[in-house]
């Protein structure tokens, strides 16, 4: 049997290996600093008191190999009072004694009375998913909170910054987190974050044989298969080729799962210790990059297209990222895929390097309200010599040069997405008279029932034929275009590959329609 050590005194350590059981006796106390490490290769009882403690530069940990028994102590640092997603380092903590801790100095609304701890609620009204700790909750997104869920990202605001303190037994396994939360609607959006009291292997680069969203990227949507990080200002996709981040103890962020009753586990044999800062951030680096920009005067928003040797002109599964958005946004900018979008908002989108110089239309999805005046402008990274980025505005019929200067638009009327604005990126002078139809014509369906046309700007009758593969023809509609025309499908289609054809007078297009 191993021997156990008893700890009756005070202890502060840095970096510390021990290889035996571990047993903190009644009246012992052991602190780790910011930045340090107490590894226990064997089993955990804590009877006395075990303090972890972050700064806001460092983070320290406690990893346990074997079995934990008892409580431990977590101080969470936080350097400002703004909102941020953060995880309970321990298992099962009360919210109520969490906010009657007076250090942790939690902020609370004076009208509403809502404390600032909040989780995700999905199936709650957009705009409303944030539900917040009430005593008294009389409205949709107000509740009174049990305990602190293992696994569980919450929203949490101070009104000094300093530390929050978690105190509860160490999650002693893998944990799994359910994916939505509650398993109805259609909105399947989570938060969720690091459960253990060490740091966690994010992506590929910061651990490539193992790391959390390898091991539940067949759990997230497609669109969406990555962490989603709030960076202060929008909630920031990370992606295996996004520069290493390992999730700090108590760092929290949005998922997608790809259905209801998705599970997303954090394993416990991932945890490790690290001694710098864990910052989200992007880097610049050789792969060509166009950031494009708008603002209203008051605020401005941004969509990434990169250039890959290994993207398509579809959706690529953890490169393509689908923008997060609880209800409709009021003022946003982002692309759909240049082929086969299904009518979801990326936020970066991948495309081929073949493609830089081909012309190819980038449909992009702009909302703002009416009556002000947008601003478009782009910075690039490692483009080729002599190519630019040309913006199509197809109402005005329009191409400018975003390279040499930003472009200024006054918006009559509101902007809800798709169909008037277009991205092209070539070494040739764009108009009106040398842009391809068939790169600027998007065609999806919005349901299986609805086809919706984009990008084809005519005043007068087009024809839209579809046919069977066999040869048969399924439909025949007239229609004038618009920016955005949606046309309702036979609603007795059979699954299958269907071929859709498009005369107008700027000419012909065909493309194929898979009905599932």
């Amino acid at each position: 049997m191993k021997k156990i050590m008893n700890l009756m005194f005070c202890i502060i350590i840095t970096n510390v290996a021990w290889s035996q059981d571990f047993h903190v006796a009644s009246g012992g106390e052991i602190t780790t600093l910011p930045g340090g490490v107490l590894y226990a290769g064997s089993n955990v009882s804590v009877v006395g008191n075990l303090t972890v403690e972050s700064d806001a530069t460092k983070s320290g940990s406690f990893i346990v190999q074997g079995n934990a028994t008892g409580n431990i102590t977590y101080e969470r640092h936080i350097s400002d009072t703004n909102w941020h997603l953060i995880s309970a380092p321990v298992a099962t903590y009360s919210v109520s004694n969490f906010i009657a801790d007076a250090s942790n100095n939690v902020a609370q609304s004076g009208a509403s009375s809502n404390y600032g701890v909040s989780y995700y609620k999905n199936t709650n009204t957009p705009t409303k998913r944030w539900t917040y700790h009430n005593t008294a909750p009389t409205k949709e997104n107000q509740e009174t909170l049990a305990n602190f869920e293992s696994g569980v990202g919450y929203s949490m605001k101070k009104t000094t910054a300093g530390n929050y303190t978690f105190t509860g037994a160490l999650a002693d396994e893998d944990v799994t987190v359910s994916i939505p939360k509650i398993s109805s609607g259609t909105n399947f959006w989570a938060c969720v974050g690091n459960p253990y009291p060490s740091f966690l292997p994010a992506n590929n680069n910061a651990n490539a044989v193992a790391n959390v969203l390898s091991e539940n990227i067949d759990k997230l949507d497609p669109s969406f298969a990555f962490l989603y990080i709030w960076n202060g200002t929008t909630y920031a996709p990370l992606r295996h080729s996004d520069p290493a981040l390992q999730l700090a103890p108590g760092q929290a962020f949005l998922v997608a799962a790809k259905s209801a009753n998705e599970t997303f586990t954090f394993p416990k044999a991932l945890q490790n210790h690290q001694n710098g800062t864990a910052t989200f951030y992007k880097t610049s680096n050789a792969t060509p990059t166009i950031s494009l920009y708008v603002s209203n005067g008051s605020a401005s928003k941004s969509t990434t297209i990169e250039f890959l040797e290994e993207a398509t002109t579809g959706l690529d599964v953890g490169y393509d990222a689908g923008a997060y958005q609880d209800g409709t946004p009021t003022f946003s900018l982002d692309t759909h895929l240049v082929s086969d979008s299904k009518g979801i908002d990326f936020t970066i989108q991948s495309l081929p390097t073949s493609s830089i110089n081909s012309n190819i239309a980038i449909p992009l999805s702009v909302r703002a309200a009416a009556n002000q005046e947008l601003s478009f402008s782009v910075s690039v990274n490692n483009l080729p010599k002599g190519v630019d980025v040309y913006l199509e505005d197809k109402k005005n019929n329009t191409f400018a040069k975003l390279t040499e200067t930003s472009h200024k638009i006054n918006v009559t009327k509101s902007l809800n997405g798709i169909g008037r604005f277009f991205l092209y990126t070539s070494s040739k002078v764009l108009n009106t008279e040398n842009a391809p139809l068939a790169n600027a014509i998007n065609i999806y369906k919005t349901q299986n029932n609805v086809l919706r046309i984009v990008g084809l700007n005519t005043q007068n009758n087009s024809t839209l034929k579809m046919y069977s593969v066999t040869g048969k023809k399924i439909l025949t509609n007239q229609f004038v275009a618009g920016q955005v025309k949606d046309i309702q499908l036979p609603t007795n289609l059979a699954t299958g590959i269907y071929i859709v054809n498009i005369v107008s007078e700027k000419g012909e297009y065909t493309k194929k329609l898979i009905i599932e």
